[in-house]
């Protein structure tokens, strides 16, 4: 629904209350389970999410809780919490 919305320019359809709780709801039950174990990838495949709309998610998030991003490159340098297991090609060559 929320993707058709977008596709079809129909942003209007979406209250911006239901979508702040529906966006709370969704960052607050991935960090749950970010906590609870591996992190799940956050985007399903082909799901046409830019860098753009996650810069903007991202700063608006930030602000959200008056929280800077010097702040969020500190958190993520004492923790693991939400970093994905990146797989390592062992037999991959390596450029030269």
């Amino acid at each position: 629904m929320l993707s058709e919305a977008v596709d079809e320019n129909r942003l209007g359809d979406v209250p911006d209350d239901a979508l702040g709780q529906v966006f709370a709801a969704v960052v607050r039950f991935y960090g749950a389970k970010c906590q609870d174990g591996d992190a799940p990838p956050p985007f399903a495949r082909n799901m046409g999410v830019t860098v753009t709309d996650v810069m903007i998610g991202c700063t608006a998030m930030l602000e959200a809780v008056n929280s800077l991003v010097f702040e969020l490159g500190l958190w993520q340098s004492w923790t693991s919490l939400g970093k994905r297991k990146q797989h390592v090609d062992n037999d991959a060559e390596i450029p030269s």
